[in-house]
């Protein structure tokens, strides 16, 4: 029988976590770092990149940067290539990666529509589909896809962001089932708000997160080391008979 404290950890296992350069990437980095992870790290900024190599490092874990956008498709295929080079292995895709926008659906630019849809959905599509030819020749892999609570509740004047979020949400349920049968587990976080560089146009505005506030039952506002237990779970042997599920890490905002 395993023991239960050797059920969350991912000694020596090798992970590729996008938007790993602030905010929630960089806490999943450390929190798998803690856990026995190296990783390869993806975003677009090369200096924010260094700055989460350093942190997983202070750790004990080593890790790599692979700048670029989520959206071309070649990046996918260098951080893949990145993590068989340096580690000789592939175990955990972190689809973290992220953009938001808001405004009125009449005043949205197609281009910024698409640049949304792309980077959340789009980029999780092309990092499954080049870490899946890895995950299924060795037969194991595990997929956590980063939706929101936006994925499941309608926010006005946040239509790409809604749209994509539950794009990602159904991703995750459609890619779980038809991988599943390999040994692969795919599932997904739902985060509500964070104090984060993305959720500014939030905490910018008294007013706003006022409002955002009266909807959260636990009333704060989580810090990304709160989800460092749930990254953990879905990528170790804890979560392997999860498929498709989303967990809300919200504060209970997706019950009210």
């Amino acid at each position: 029988m395993t023991k239960t404290d050797e059920l969350f950890r991912v000694d020596g296992q090798a992970a590729i976590i996008t938007g790993a350069g602030r905010g929630l990437g960089r806490a999943f980095a450390v929190a798998l770092a803690r856990a026995g992870a190296d990783s390869i790290l993806v975003a677009r900024r090369a200096d924010d990149l260094a700055e989460t190599a350093r942190l997983v490092a202070a750790e004990g874990r080593k890790a790599y940067a692979v700048p670029g956008d989520v959206t071309d498709p070649s990046i996918a295929a260098h951080a893949v290539e990145a993590a068989m080079r340096e580690f000789d292995r592939l175990d955990i895709l972190v689809n973290n990666a992220g953009a938001y926008g808001m405004g009125p659906i009449e005043d949205t630019s197609l281009e910024d529509w698409r640049r949304i849809v792309d980077v959340n959905l789009i980029g999780s599509f092309l990092f499954a589909k080049a870490a899946g030819k890895v995950f299924k020749t060795q037969k194991s892999g595990k997929v956590v896809n980063v939706a929101s609570v936006l994925g499941i509740k309608a926010a006005a004047e946040a239509t790409a962001y809604c749209a994509a979020k539950a794009g990602v949400i159904m991703l995750t349920r459609s890619l779980a089932a038809e991988w599943a049968p390999h040994g692969i587990g795919v599932n997904c976080i739902a985060p509500g708000l964070f104090k984060t560089d993305m959720s500014s146009v939030v905490f910018d505005s008294p007013e706003f997160l006022e409002q955002v506030m009266s909807g959260i039952p636990r009333g704060k506002w989580g810090e990304p080391d709160d989800l460092a237990g749930t990254v953990v779970y879905l990528a170790s042997a804890a979560s392997d008979h999860m498929v498709g599920q989303v967990l809300h890490v919200d504060g209970g905002s997706s019950v009210v």
